[in-house]
């Protein structure tokens, strides 16, 4: 450990201090760095499709003949910033004025701690129960998360969240699965344009779950409740505060990560195959079903959303503003502008004291560096009064 010294400058003015340098990583070993890029969730996807070869194959006793398609979508929203939401609550302090604030969660007066978790969890659930009502039809998982009800099942074995239909993040083990005859329906675009619409809908729904009270009286029936008192010293403007809620902001990307198939054709059934594997499925199919798999989306087909995704988030930002007209009288107000112009000026004064008496330092320096050893001030001459 080396001391660091500071060369003392008298026309500085400033009083040198010494502050010990330290290891960069003190005592303990260095943490890792913190990366850079954003934070992502993905939820995984899988649509099946059986299209009949029917029409498509030589053999005419090969009606029944079909083909399943399986493609596995990934939807990744990434966190790439933050912006303000709606108003929660509006404040204008008059000058000299003082007023206390309750700032109160509604979600966390209301849900047992059981089952009570994060902003990002509630959303995640959300986006599982509106894609279980779109595909089966089923509002039992929504009207489960409306109530902030769980089940003890809803843990995965990871000690996650099990999301049910969506998977979210690398916790989760299960993936959606709905069926369609038309491979038009496989498309990497509806897709992503289908998960955009659904995310907007769950974003909405956390907003209205997870709201925040902000008001100017403490309510009895409050267990947890934020003081916050706000004063404006303010003589001549008022303060205006705007409380808003903070939005975390997210790009979408849909990316196809997997597809298989299976062809079925009387009492041929082959194994789930890659589209790479194509030539292992009996010579008789082989063309039609390389048919089929061109209106397939390829592994890595990616469709990024031009639009944003903006999540609620359980924090809150007052912003204050200046009121634009002066509430004192313009006498007053003069007044205090004088009070203003005196102080800037004995400020200024101080400065050329000290600037002064800076060059006075500097004058002393050179008469003793040149030898001159005589008073610096001479003596006061006396006057005689005849």
């Amino acid at each position: 450990m080396s001391d660091a010294t500071t060369e003392f400058d008298p026309t500085d003015g400033t009083t040198p201090i010494t502050l010990p340098s330290q290891d960069a990583c003190c005592q303990s070993p260095c943490d890792p760095p913190w990366q850079t890029g954003p934070s992502c969730i993905t939820f995984t996807e899988t649509k099946t499709s059986v299209i009949a070869l029917e029409g498509k194959v030589a053999n005419p006793d090969l009606a029944r003949s079909s083909v399943a398609v399986n493609v596995t979508y990934a939807h990744r929203i990434c966190l790439v910033g933050k912006q303000h939401g709606g108003l929660a609550y509006t404040l204008t302090l008059l000058p000299g004025e003082t007023m206390t604030l309750y700032q109160s969660d509604r979600y966390r007066r209301t849900t047992a701690e059981t089952e009570r978790y994060s902003t990002q969890t509630t959303f995640s659930q959300f986006v599982s129960a509106l894609y279980q009502q779109q595909t089966a039809n089923d509002a039992s998982a929504l009207v489960q998360v409306l109530n902030s009800q769980t089940q003890s099942a809803s843990a995965s074995g990871g000690g996650g969240i099990n999301l049910g239909i969506f998977g979210g993040g690398a916790s989760a083990s299960n993936s959606s699965s709905s069926s369609s005859s038309n491979a038009t329906d496989l498309s990497t675009q509806a897709s992503a344009s289908q998960f955009t619409s659904l995310a907007q809908q769950a974003a909405q729904y956390t907003d209205l779950q997870r709201s925040i009270t902000v008001s100017s009286y403490e309510d009895s029936e409050t267990v947890s409740t934020t003081k916050r008192t706000l004063v404006n010293n303010n003589r001549c403007y008022a303060v205006n505060y705007f409380v808003r809620k903070v939005l975390d902001v997210y790009a979408s990307t849909t990316t196809v990560t997997a597809v298989t198939f299976q062809v079925t054709a009387g009492n041929y059934v082959s194994g789930w195959l890659t589209p790479t594997q194509v030539t292992q499925v009996d010579a008789a199919y082989q063309a039609a079903v390389e048919a089929i798999l061109k209106t397939v989306p390829p592994v890595g087909d990616a469709v990024e959303q031009p639009t944003t995704l903006s999540v609620p988030t359980d924090g809150v930002v007052y912003d204050p503003e200046l009121a634009h007209c002066c509430a004192l009288d313009p006498e007053l107000d003069q007044a205090e502008r004088i009070k203003l112009e005196r102080a800037q000026a004995e400020a200024q004064q101080i400065g050329l004291h000290v600037q002064l008496m800076a060059l006075e330092v500097q004058r002393r320096q050179a008469l003793l560096a040149a030898g001159t050893l005589t008073p610096f001030e001479p003596d006061p001459t006396e006057t005689i009064v005849a």
